[in-house]
């Protein structure tokens, strides 16, 4: 059972955080908040097994110009459990860790700003470690553990998670979670949500604990591994105990290819490439200064553009704010890692400079998407005409061949149509839902309910049956605009069983 505060914080969490990093939020959680009371009655104190797990949908999503990996958007009633279960759970998780000075990834310490996690800084500060204890090393091991969210074994994540005091019906549920987004198989965890985090570091309890005992001198950040040694021999020798414990363990490997011996000169300057606060040229600087004034370091933190001094806005000129993206742009390779944390700052404050640059070379920015389309959707001090125009933009990358075959990338651009009306070109993002794969259809929807297209969406009621799950969500959630005998009318031959569901009816019909 869950306790409603800790299903009450998901909810917020859910809407305002989305369910990861990768995919737009879900409109539908708007409707949850203002419902949150009934949502988290609904859910808290029940047993979990009257909760089977809901549809989640998987997309390709580029990393770089050439690789791609799976990420797993979860039902959004799954997400508040998963959630919640974590909120309520995760600090038995995070005593059995190693200090956070020695593991830096995902540290347990829910908060309204931050989520889940402690710090948005445990990125920088592992590297920072690192290079501090190069500094008293012959030689140091870099490695990581090969693909894996998809090798975690579901037996390594039921014990984890019961050695940290998850209730036993907790336990069953997260399973039951994980084994619907690996079609049965017992081996891995979603890429995504940011709950998942915290069950991936749960499953390394074991193996830092192993690599201690051996005596290795170690830090982890995720994935990743250092090692700091006092000669070759010894590095050698790290290599295969951790490559023994990883294999007994759970069957991990390293990957062949990340796996390097470094100076301690090497390794430094490995740590300054990997620091995200690291401003490519003089403008990015300037800007990142002044969205650290107005933000106060939070990098969740909208900045409203009533509360940007007009001295500072002026400082953030299109020519600059080019220069920052040809740059990026113009290395081998490409640090897309870095260029999708600047469009995030970017996003922050809403200026509309990238605008133009964005569209001209979407095709090089495209491992950027999830990033460029929260930039997008920020955008502030925007004419109606400039707002139409990039509508137009938009509705053309839609319709070229080359990026349009991309299931994520169809679903992030529609996205922003729902989000913000403004863009209008409604006629033609109609023209999308009958070819339209079961994704765009959904965006669609939303976008029609935003435009104000009721009578368009009255002419598919009759589809709503043959609807997958998240279609008919978005499609209950746009029938609020019909008029109220008619939406209760038709609402009410629709009865839903999942609780989210049934909210967002009772919402609608009302």
């Amino acid at each position: 059972m869950l306790d409603k505060a800790s299903v009450e914080w998901a909810i917020d969490f859910v809407a305002e955080h989305s369910d990861g990093d990768l995919f737009p939020q879900i409109a539908e959680m708007r409707v949850m908040q203002a419902e949150k009371d009934r949502l988290a009655n609904d859910i808290s104190g029940k047993d979990l097994h009257q909760f089977p797990i809901g549809t989640s949908r998987r997309f390709i999503v580029p990393k770089d110009e050439i690789s791609y990996r799976q990420a797993t958007q979860l039902d959004p009633q799954d997400s508040i459990i998963l959630s919640a279960i974590m909120h309520q759970f995760g600090a038995g998780v995070e005593q059995r860790r190693k200090p956070s000075d020695k593991v830096f990834s995902y540290r347990f310490s829910p908060s309204h700003d931050h989520g889940l996690y402690a710090s948005q800084s445990g990125w920088n500060d592992f590297w920072a470690k690192v290079a501090q204890k190069s500094s008293t090393s012959s030689i140091v091991l870099y490695c990581d553990i090969a693909d894996f969210y998809n090798q975690i074994y579901h037996h390594t994540v039921e014990n984890q998670l019961m050695d940290s005091g998850f209730s036993n019906q907790s336990i069953k549920w997260v399973i039951r979670l994980l084994e619907s987004t690996t079609a049965g198989v017992s081996r891995g965890i979603p890429v995504g949500p940011h709950a998942a985090h915290l069950i991936a570091e749960a499953t390394l309890i074991p193996i830092d604990n192993s690599l201690e005992a051996q005596g290795i001198d170690f830090l982890r950040y995720a994935d990743d591994i250092l090692v700091f040694c006092s000669s070759q021999d010894d590095a050698r020798e790290a290599l295969s105990q951790i490559a023994r414990s990883l294999d007994q363990q759970q069957r991990l490997t390293l990957q062949r290819h990340k796996t390097r011996f470094l100076s301690p000169e090497e390794a430094k300057s490995l740590c300054r490439q990997m620091v995200e606060d690291r401003p490519i040229n003089r403008n990015e600087r300037d800007l990142l200064r002044i969205v650290k004034r107005y933000s106060s370091g939070n990098p969740y933190r909208m900045i409203s553009f009533r509360s940007i001094r007009q001295s500072d806005w002026k400082k953030i000129r299109d020519s600059k704010i080019d220069e920052i993206i040809d740059e990026y742009l113009s290395q081998d390779p490409v640090d897309f890692i870095r260029l999708r944390w600047f469009f995030r700052r970017l996003a922050q404050v809403g200026h509309p400079g990238a605008i133009k640059k964005v569209i001209s070379r979407i095709h090089d920015l495209s491992p950027c998407l999830a990033g460029i389309c929260a930039y997008l959707s920020s955008v502030q001090d925007l004419e109606e005409d400039d707002w139409r125009d990039l509508g137009e933009e938009l509705v053309g990358l839609l319709t070229d061949t080359s990026l349009a075959k991309n299931e994520y990338f169809r679903l992030s651009v529609l996205s922003l149509f729902s989000r913000n009306a403004t863009l209008n070109h409604i006629s033609r993002i109609i023209g999308f839902f009958s070819s339209g794969d079961p994704y765009v259809r959904r965006e669609v929807i939303l976008s029609a309910m935003a435009s104000g297209a009721t009578d368009w969406l009255r002419e598919h009621k009759e589809e709503f049956s043959h609807m997958d799950p998240w279609q008919k969500r978005a499609f209950i959630f746009a029938c609020s605009k019909f008029p109220p005998d008619e939406r209760q009318y038709f609402l009410g031959r629709f009865p839903q069983e999942r609780v989210f569901d049934a909210v967002l009816l009772r919402w609608a019909k009302r």
